[in-house]
């Protein structure tokens, strides 16, 4: 190939280090071609060593999964050993028009950072994104390049074309000469070249379309799926090693792109799916449905967010097709010893003696056809028309039922969160799905022990994975033997590509009512949900002021049994009347309460259960407390699906407070969490409560950067992770030191005031 750097003029003088973590992996060709090309001198950091391990105390946070822990380390090294000025980590936001990556691969420039605290330019990071903006994320590249100190564009662009031809050539050349991703980027430049003209000289034929499937079952082949970052570092070597001595082993790269994205389209919307975990399950499915392997192996992060979605689909494929399936799970605590031991118990189950023996002891069933088509919800046979059931959140089943009963839908609802409900979750669920999705799963097996046979639940693909959780119960639920049907209720927009599923689910869910029935059902949804939310927020001003505590809490409960029976818009209005006039009347005690936000993930925020009540656990300290939370169900009501002109403007302004920290979305709330603490700060509160569930990947960012927003901006912030277990007892402990460290803060700053210091 034609060398494209600058002739006659010097090399741009800033020496960079590439971390070699994370989804680079599969990138690494692209950024060594494109900071080659421009001439940019830089540094790759080799695999992790156990080194690594003592290093991850660099992570600010406990949350995040062993790789990006690992990440700190890289970045450290390359900074103080190899003396690079600066870090060279692309956000890669998405690698398809169809699909987004994982969240971690999108926030980790901003978590690196945040957490080592670096200056904006330590960290270039520019923009992989071909789903929202494909025409625009091409020139964050060159101003990358321009802070690497080339100015020429065309140069930029010509290194970025060649630097994205040279990925597309190595994900070909992984699949088509059985390369792992690892062998790769060992090659040295050429080596690739010559593989490629002996595989047309031997007539080798790899897997799938580019050749004949090789029917390697009866030599005892493994396949490990999992991450390459995993696979290839530190614990994933040991289990590749261990395993190549049981026969040979096959990587996701080494299936031909076309046959994953063929058997990832048997899952309805598959296509959807984060791109590098799309790659992994369509390879699984592959391998497992054609019998290539005898057995499979899957590798993943603890706490890893996408893994706990795909496990299912691979653990189903091998169930369906006989082939042993193993799940290991390994971070920074797994001891060598216990996972070569699991590892030895399951081969020497099932894999010796396709060595040991030319007659294969394990025969496989044959392969199961998928029921399951590209453009059909998952859902199975028609089953017979009964109430219709909807999972809740907080009092949103309040809104909900009178929407489908002014449809003349009979609509049955969960009764409260429980410990009960809750285990009836967890019997279900994977093991690192988040607690929402966790508590939904004990909805709506209650639901169905009720007679339910038709559940409402919303859907959406994008980068959180609450997007999934609709199709991945109906598979659950499924397998437990239940006669359910998930009615996953999509955004309807753009209308030309979800328009006709959206309203065959809504013919599903309400059948055929008459436009004004329609009408006044929405037109009373919508009027109690934003009365509601005003409600709560009444509440939580006279909890923080009430003399006789507690007469604001009943007064509410009473609010909310009257809501539930209000028919129309002008009797719900009524009872919101009377009850600000009640809680107007309520005494108050003299004094300024502490000032405290709550932000997180939106579902934890607002299920008291889930969060152990939080807001009333605040609301009941000696030492005041006034709660401001925005997160509810009329902002994402107002913003996702009315797009009211109030509700777009007040978003706006919330991702600019969070662009210097994190510019760019990574799903869920992660980058609004950040926006409204640095907010939080311009309103004057005093701290800012920071709550999410276990594994949710946009929150464990958001964590990450809001201990440099803390420190930055002179703001308490207090992180909860919250899961089933989390303890009420522990929880109020914390929240009453935080409360306590807010009060002497403020007392300091009353003192230095009166001395005339400031704060």
């Amino acid at each position: 190939m034609r060398d494209l750097r600058p002739r006659g003029g010097r090399k741009p003088s800033m020496r960079v280090g590439v971390p070699r973590i994370l989804g680079f992996y599969y990138l690494f060709p692209l950024y060594r071609e494109f900071l080659r090309v421009i001439g940019v001198d830089f540094v790759e950091t080799p695999c992790s060593t156990p080194k690594d391990l003592d290093q991850m105390k660099l992570c600010p946070t406990d949350e995040p999964c062993v790789s990006v822990k690992i990440a700190f380390s890289h970045a450290e090294r390359l900074l103080v050993e190899d003396k690079v000025e600066a870090l060279f980590v692309p956000s890669v936001v998405s690698l398809d028009q169809k699909n987004y990556c994982c969240p971690k691969m999108m926030g980790l420039p901003y978590m690196l950072r945040a957490g080592l605290d670096l200056e904006p330019e330590k960290v270039i990071s520019p923009v992989i994104d071909f789903k929202d903006n494909p025409g625009c994320w091409q020139k964050t590249w060159i101003q990358a390049a321009s802070k690497l100190g080339v100015k020429d564009r065309g140069l930029v662009r010509r290194a970025l074309e060649r630097g994205l031809l040279a990925w597309k050539e190595s994900e070909s050349a992984m699949s088509r000469c059985r390369l792992s991703v690892l062998d790769l980027l060992e090659k040295r430049e050429g080596v690739l070249k010559v593989l490629l003209r002996k595989e047309a000289l031997s007539g080798f034929k790899a897997f799938g379309t580019a050749g004949v499937k090789e029917p390697v079952v009866g030599s005892g082949a493994t396949a490990i799926l999992g991450h390459a970052y995993v696979l290839h570092d530190l614990f994933g070597r040991k289990i590749l090693e261990m395993t190549r001595a049981f026969g040979p082993i096959i990587l996701p790269e080494m299936v031909s792109p076309e046959d994953a994205r063929q058997h990832l389209a048997t899952i309805f919307e598959g296509e959807k799916m984060w791109a590098v975990e799309g790659h992994i399950l369509g390879s699984g499915l592959f391998l497992a449905r054609d019998r290539l392997v005898s057995r499979m192996i899957m590798v993943s992060a603890f706490s890893c967010g996408p893994a706990s979605i795909i496990e299912n689909y691979l653990s189903r494929a091998a169930e369906d097709n006989g082939i042993p399936f193993l799940s290991l799970t390994v971070d920074e605590h797994t001891g060598e010893a216990g996972l070569v031991t699991r590892l030895e118990a399951f081969l020497d189950s099932c894999g010796k003696p396709f060595l040991r023996k030319s007659l294969c002891v394990y025969r496989p069933e044959p392969a199961r056809k998928s029921t399951i088509h590209r453009n059909s919800p998952p859902v199975p046979g028609p089953v017979p028309a009964g109430p219709v059931g909807a999972v809740n959140m907080g009092t949103l089943n309040i809104p909900v039922a009178s929407l489908l009963r002014a449809c003349g839908v009979e609509v049955v609802l969960p009764g409260p969160l429980s410990d009960t409900v809750v285990t009836l979750g967890k019997e279900l669920a994977p093991e690192f799905i988040c607690y929402p999705m966790v508590a939904l799963l004990g909805q709506m097996r209650e639901l169905i022990h009720r007679g339910v046979d038709r559940i409402i639940m919303i859907q959406g693909k994008g980068r959180c994975r609450l997007g999934w959780y609709a199709q991945v119960m109906q598979e659950l639920l499924t397998r437990a033997g239940y006669r359910v049907r998930i009615l996953a209720v999509d955004s309807p927009f753009p209308w030309k590509e979800k328009g006709q599923l959206f309203l065959q689910v809504v013919r599903e869910i309400v059948g055929s009512p008459g436009p004004r029935d329609v009408v006044r059902g929405a037109t009373l949804a919508i009027s109690k949900l934003f009365l509601l939310d005003r409600a709560q927020d009444l509440l939580r001003e006279v909890r923080a002021r009430e003399e006789e505590r507690g007469l604001g809490e009943r007064r509410y409960k009473e609010f909310l049994r009257e809501m539930e029976n209000a028919s129309g818009v002008l009797s719900a209005v009524e009872c919101f009347r009377r009850f600000v006039g009640d809680m107007r009347g309520i005494r108050r005690v003299p004094g300024e309460p502490l000032r405290v936000s709550i932000v997180g993930e939106i579902y934890v925020v607002n299920e008291p259960y889930v969060n152990k009540e939080v807001e009333k656990i605040l609301g009941s300290f000696e030492q005041r407390v006034r709660v401001y939370r925005r997160l509810d169900v009329t902002g994402w009501v107002n913003y996702h699906l009315l797009k009211t002109p109030v509700a777009v403007l007040d978003y706006r302004l919330v991702t600019k407070a969070a662009e210097h920290y994190i510019p760019v979305s990574v799903g869920g709330h992660g980058q609004e969490t950040v926006g409204e603490a640095v907010m939080a700060k311009r309103r004057g509160m005093d701290g800012v409560i920071h709550l999410f569930p276990f594994t949710c990947m946009p929150e464990i960012i958001a964590q990450n950067i809001l201990v440099k927003v803390s420190r930055d901006l002179q703001l308490p912030v207090l992180s909860l992770m919250i899961s089933e277990q989390t303890g009420v007892a522990g929880l109020t402990t914390r929240l009453e030191a935080f409360c306590d460290l807010l009060a002497g803060r403020r007392k300091e700053k009353a003192k230095r005031h009166e001395r005339g210091y400031g704060y």
